[in-house]
């Protein structure tokens, strides 16, 4: 049986694992990729809708503007639409928060199939070897020098391949997790999915009165990501292709989930019942439907200083609200490179073990401080000024935080993985503060029965109270940096403190009220 010897192998051709490869030709040309996909073809899939980070990560990181630009779309940031109780109220009339403008930083809807199956094209040109329609078997990692091994099968022949990376990619296969026990269920957010592709889908810059345009400043709902917000779950609408558009459900499994969603009977019966949805879906046609049981998990692992390492879904996956899907894509492959860098300048394995740890360290805190922006919160997403609420610590938490860091490639800086996993609990105990104030704030609105009382008429501009876009990937001081973040924590402290009813505080809560974990906030 013939041998083939690869630098590194990737397990799968999916989003991850194009990205991935292009990355590492461009970073390492002098290295051999190897890619290896059990599938002929690239299939429309879940997961069109990108954000920020993301946005970067294929602009600067990967040189994809143009064609992102040209054959996807630009995407209007993230819009919200809230309903009355019964379900019933007309899109034009529900409380909504959304851009007026086009967004500072760029970010994209994508058509999966198509942006596969171009990426498959430029990483052959660009000397990656495919490998599709091969099922990789009977993996053996190895600890020490030597390289790991594993088997192919093709529909002809069978082969031998080795290589001294092996990352996989494989998606929710999860192929190296699932052999090496990677999997941590998640028990305490369990979601379900059904989504489907749908053709004739009416168009929102297309729906209402010029004064429901206006609102927007007439720029473009159609081109957001767009969410329809329930007690439990949400409808997402996101265009992939000027003709179709992706609709699905997200749903708490103790909420109100239906295993006959999973139908398309089952799955249509349900948008009826929203009559805005469903107003945009009249005349459309379904053309597939998939779903997931599960949508949420973690994992023990992301790296090895054994050379392996796990990128995307077959790595974890939090909750896919605000779309963190491929941010966590480009911050794992962003720091397998690192790690494949340290290895080929001859780091010591002290240092690259360091390295690994810090990695691993660093992303089970992006996962955990993730997953506190949804757990037990699903919930209070129903009601408009409690969304409105959450927004406006999060979308700001996320450009001075998150995406600022990740502009000026702070993990990619040993001693800021360092300080960060250091300092992680402030913030995650932070999180936790805030996840209990709402839940406070919604269990005050539902004893005076007002949860819904917003839910119409009312408009939020999506950067509203955003004053400094221009600023975020620009180095701060940490004495700026921590000014910024106590002035989004008040302002969502007083924001809070209204809706419950009590007075405006003379003065602002000092940073270590947030920062330290409270029975109750």
């Amino acid at each position: 049986m013939s041998q083939q010897h690869f630098d590194i192998a990737i397990l799968g051709a999916g989003l991850a694992g194009n990205l991935l490869a292009r990355q590492l030709r461009q970073t390492f040309p002098h290295l051999t990729v190897g890619m290896f996909e059990k599938h002929h073809s690239t299939s429309f899939k879940v997961g069109e809708s990108t954000v920020e980070i993301t946005g970067d990560y294929l602009i600067r990181r990967l040189g994809l503007e143009n064609y992102l630009t040209d054959h996807h779309i630009v995407k209007n940031g993230l819009r919200f639409f809230f309903d009355q109780e019964n379900r019933q109220a007309p899109l034009t009339e529900m409380s909504e928060i959304g851009g007026i403008e086009k967004p500072f930083f760029k970010a994209f809807q994508l058509n999966r199939s198509r942006l596969e199956a171009d990426l498959l094209r430029m990483n052959q040109e660009d000397g990656v070897e495919l490998n599709l329609g091969s099922r990789v078997f009977d993996i053996q990692l190895n600890s020490d020098s030597t390289p790991h091994k594993f088997s192919v099968e093709t529909a002809t022949k069978k082969w031998n391949g080795e290589c001294r990376w092996f990352l996989d990619a494989s998606g929710r296969s999860s192929i190296l997790a699932k052999q090496e026990n990677l999997r941590i269920p998640e028990s305490h957010h369990t979601l379900a999915a059904v989504w489907g592709r749908f053709k004739n889908v009416v168009n929102l810059d297309e729906v209402g009165p010029e004064t429901f345009r206006q609102r927007v400043n007439c720029t473009s709902r159609q081109t957001s990501t767009t969410h329809f917000c329930y007690p439990g779950y949400w409808i997402w609408f996101i265009p992939i292709s000027q003709e179709i558009v992706s609709v699905g459900i997200v749903m708490e499994r103790r909420a109100a989930w239906q295993e006959s969603f999973r139908k398309a009977e089952g799955f249509l019966d349900f948008l009826k019942q929203h009559h805005a949805a469903w107003s945009l879906l009249r005349e459309a046609t379904l053309l597939d439907i998939s779903s997931f049981q599960h949508l949420t998990y973690g994992t023990r692992q992301f790296f090895s200083q054994h050379r392996w390492g796990l990128t995307g879904e077959s790595a974890a996956f939090t909750d896919p609200f605000y779309s963190p899907g491929s941010d966590f894509i480009a911050l794992e492959n962003d720091l397998l490179t690192n790690l494949i860098r340290y290895e080929e300048e001859g780091r010591s394995t002290q240092n690259f073990q360091d390295l690994v740890d810090r990695s691993n360290a660093y992303m089970h805190f992006r996962y955990e401080a993730s997953m506190r922006l949804y757990r037990n919160l699903y919930s209070l997403f129903g009601s408009y000024e409690l969304l409105k609420l959450k927004w406006q610590l999060d979308f700001p938490s996320y450009y001075h935080i998150w995406l600022s860091e990740f502009m000026q490639d702070l993990h990619l800086n040993e001693e800021f993985l360092i300080e960060k996993v250091r300092e992680q609990q402030p913030v995650l105990n932070a999180l936790s503060n805030f996840s209990q104030l709402f839940k406070r704030v919604e269990q005050h609105l539902h004893y005076t029965k007002s949860f819904y009382r917003g839910n119409l008429g009312n408009f939020t501009n999506a950067v509203e109270g955003v004053e400094w876009l221009e600023e975020v990937g620009q180095p701060q001081t940490p004495r700026q940096f921590f000014t910024r973040l106590h002035e989004i924590f008040n302002c969502t402290q007083e924001q809070a403190n209204q809706l419950l009813g009590k007075y405006k505080t003379e003065q602002p809560l000092p940073l270590s009220h947030f920062l330290t974990l409270r029975t109750s906030a």
